[in-house]
This record gives structure tokens, C-alpha cells and sequence, in this order.
């Protein structure tokens, strides 16, 4: 096995239907609530990924001093990852004209580091959801610590079934967890029914190039790097275009930023052989689980994925018709 193998196995997709649909009102719902039947996203490989990986996402990502776990934004004069992370959310404010006026749903909000910026910079009220229970009440003491908990929302729910009312937010907000979706068009219609009509749709997130023709080795790599971190598969960026016009959504703007993250992905091979050398190690001790080690293999499939072309990095907005239900 060479050193960019990953161990067999993988992480293997379950059909879990999970929907948390705690009420929408009154006292604030408990983190775990009851589950309803819904579309499909593989629920627990996603938790059990990032609760397994937070130390990860500590170490490497400084994941407890910006709180965010995306690639970020790099320009010519950006000098750190912290200001990279930050830029990546001004330009989705800017995509999506959110104003402090608007109530945004965060969807898939991680540790709440978008949302608390929302709150943060511009006042607005924001409704983060998460699969992981865990990182509800993260999201909550972190709101806690930055005096913003009576802007910022947290509760675990499923982004393709919410069970939030219609048209009750402003701008449905998405950062690397679209991705996750089985079929993004289940993501799509929910947003659209989450929104007021004039209401905005704003993500980034990673596409993959159409992989028909394309060498059965480059296939292979694409399946690896998503099954190391979860995800079924990247969509196609013309199909993803496609479903948001089926969904109802106009406007569309599509922003291949692609080579603004390239400091990311390089940033993240870095940590690959040291990674590697400690991951062994230490799994072999006891202290370190395969979703870990996975996790470590893919920061060398993202890099390679990249120098092949295989992937875009894109910043995507659409807007809810006025006078649309």
C-alpha cells in the first residue's frame, strides 16, 4: 500500500431518514428531538465524522479561534487563514445583500462560526442547524461567550426537512454542507420553501467536473476524498444550475472561485506525511479511530484532485421570486 492509499473500507453510506423536528417557538428546543421520515442523507457517518474529527479541524484549521471549518477566501494581500475564513463570509454577505434587517437560517452550521459572524457584524438574526448534538451546544456556549445568544438560534435539525414554517426566513445560508445531500434538489426545494418570496439563497461550496470519459483512475480518487469526509458525491455544477431553476430559484450566479482556495488545499497537503507518520502512530496506541485516519488520507486526495482539475470551488446565489408560495 503506498503512502496515498487509504485503508480498506471507507466509510460506508447508511440510508438514515433522521429528521429532528423540535417547535419552532417558545422556550428553546432541547439539542436531540424526535424524528420524522424525510429525504435522504446518510446521518450518523456525518456525525460520527465531525465529532470524530473536531481535534482535527483544532490542530490544523484553528477551529477554536475562528470557529469555522471552511477553505476561506485568499487574495493577494490575505496573510492568514483566520483572514482568508473571514473574507470567504464577507463575500457571501455581499452575494447574498444580507443587511441586519433579514433572519437568516444557517444550514448546516457547524460550530456556529458563520452564524456568529452574521450576528456579530451585521445584528441580523440567525437560526443555525446541525446534525450533531454535540455541536448544538457548542454553538450555544460559543454564542454565550460572544454576548450574542439572543440573536443566534442553534438546534439539531436536518436541512432537507427542517420543519420550520414556510417563508419564515430572509436568506438561507450554506457553507460546505450542500455536499452532503443525497440529491442537492431535496436542499433546494426545502430552501425555497423556507423562504419569503424576494428571499435570497446564498452557499459555497465544492463541485465536481463531469466525470464521464474521465479516466476510471480519476473517478476512484473523486470517490475516495468524498468517502473520507462523508459525502456520497460532489455535484456537477451545470446539474446543480439545473435543479435550482426546477426548484423555482432566478437570479442564479454561479462564481468559480477556484483559485482562491488554492492556499487552502496546498495548506492542507502540508500536514499530509507528518499527519500520516503521527496518525499510524497513534491509532496503533489506541488514540486514534479510522473516520481519523480517513480524514488524514484525504487532505492528500483534495490536493490531488486539484492539480487534476477535477473539482471547482464555487460561490453560488439565487433568489426566490416575488410572488412566489
Amino acid at each position: 500500500m503506498s503512502l496515498l492509499d487509504e485503508p480498506a473500507g471507507g466509510i460506508g453510506f447508511s440510508q438514515s431518514f433522521a429528521v429532528p423536528v423540535p417547535p419552532d417557538g417558545g422556550e428553546r428546543a432541547p439539542a436531540i428531538c424526535p424524528v420524522l421520515p424525510g429525504p435522504l442523507i446518510n446521518e450518523d457517518e456525518i456525525v460520527a465524522y465531525y465529532e470524530s474529527c473536531e481535534p482535527d479541524y483544532s490542530l490544523v484549521w484553528g477551529l477554536q479561534e475562528h470557529l469555522c471549518m471552511h477553505y476561506g477566501y485568499w487574495e493577494e494581500d490575505t496573510k492568514s487563514l483566520a483572514q482568508a475564513v473571514t473574507r470567504l463570509n464577507e463575500k457571501l454577505v455581499e452575494l447574498g445583500r444580507i443587511t441586519g434587517a433579514d433572519r437568516v437560517l444557517d444550514a448546516g452550521c457547524g460550530v456556529g462560526g458563520g452564524a456568529l459572524f452574521l450576528a456579530r457584524r451585521l445584528g441580523c438574526r440567525v437560526h443555525g442547524i446541525t446534525l450533531s448534538a454535540a455541536q448544538v451546544e457548542t454553538c450555544r456556549e460559543n454564542a454565550r461567550r460572544q454576548g450574542v445568544e439572543h440573536l443566534a438560534r442553534f438546534e439539531r435539525r436536518n436541512y432537507l426537512a427542517t420543519g420550520l414554517e414556510d417563508a419564515s426566513f430572509d436568506v438561507v445560508w450554506a457553507v460546505e454542507s450542500v455536499c452532503y445531500a443525497f440529491d442537492k434538489g431535496d436542499f433546494l426545494r426545502e430552501a425555497m420553501r423556507l423562504l419569503r418570496p424576494g428571499g435570497r439563497l446564498v452557499l459555497a461550496d465544492f463541485f465536481s467536473v463531469r466525470m464521464d470519459g474521465r479516466p476510471r483512475r480519476d473517478r476512484r480518487l473523486m470517490e475516495k476524498w468524498t468517502r473520507s469526509w462523508a459525502i456520497r458525491e460532489y455535484a456537477v455544477t451545470e446539474d446543480f444550475e439545473r435543479q435550482m431553476a426546477e426548484a423555482g430559484f432566478r437570479d442564479v450566479v454561479v462564481r468559480d472561485v477556484t483559485r482562491s482556495v488554492h492556499r487552502s488545499v496546498r495548506r492542507l497537503f502540508f500536514y499530509y506525511y507528518p499527519g500520516l507518520v503521527y496518525t499510524y502512530l497513534w491509532q496503533l496506541m489506541g488514540w486514534r479511530n479510522r473516520l481519523q485516519t480517513l480524514n488524514t488520507h484525504s487532505t492528500a486526495y483534495q490536493y490531488r484532485a486539484y492539480r487534476r482539475g477535477l473539482w471547482r470551488y464555487n460561490l453560488v446565489g439565487g433568489t426566490k421570486p416575488e410572488g412566489a408560495r
